[in-house]
């Protein structure tokens, strides 16, 4: 049986060293929890945030998949965020993977949405990581997992993509050179 958490952290190490940090998240006693690692020294003025356990939901959210965040601001708020979304993802029986967005932040932390006028996690295909990051192997080379980017999103821009979808939201990204770990970035709608 394969140990996807050691196989994650595994992959995670062999592409950004150890952790710096970790919380671990529960949504119930019942439920098994998600940790998020921090990750330095990866991107300039900036921390990853890698989820570790989401694998445990593959039957959930439909995909054996984790998630990293990359934020240059917002670090005492970004893993508990991130765990708050994918446990609403789990909860709400949502499937993780490109083109989707969960808004709701302000429930969670107002403060942040009043700071950084982000109220949304927007997940797509991984962003600014080498290309062989994306995509989880045992050691026969088998093919197990993936990994997603997250990042934050203004209630205008979740709006923008909740008309026009995902391929057109990210054009939008795209065309006004948008980057999405800057959290302090203005609004492109």
């Amino acid at each position: 049986m394969i140990n996807y958490g050691e196989l994650y952290y595994d992959h995670y190490s062999k592409f950004l060293r150890e952790p710096t940090g970790r919380e671990v998240f529960k949504s119930t006693n019942e439920m098994p929890s998600i940790q998020i690692l921090r990750y330095e020294n990866v991107f300039e003025q900036c921390l990853v945030y890698n989820s570790l356990g989401l694998s445990k939901y593959e039957e959930i959210v439909g995909a054996n998949v984790e998630v990293s965040m990359v934020v240059n601001g917002a670090f005492r708020s970004t893993g508990y965020l991130l765990a708050s979304t994918l446990f609403y993802c789990i909860g709400n029986k949502m499937q993780i993977g490109t083109g989707i967005a969960i808004r709701g932040i302000e429930n969670l932390d107002p403060t942040f949405v009043q700071k950084y006028n982000k109220s949304a996690i927007y997940f797509t295909e991984l962003y600014a990581f080498p290309e062989e990051y994306s995509v989880v192997r045992t050691h026969t080379n088998d093919e197990v997992g993936r990994i997603l980017s997250a990042f934050y999103i203004s209630q205008s821009e979740f709006d923008y993509f909740a008309k026009y979808g995902a391929e057109k939201f990210e054009d939008l990204l795209e065309e006004n050179n948008v980057d999405p770990f800057n959290v302090n970035r203005q609004s492109v709608v």
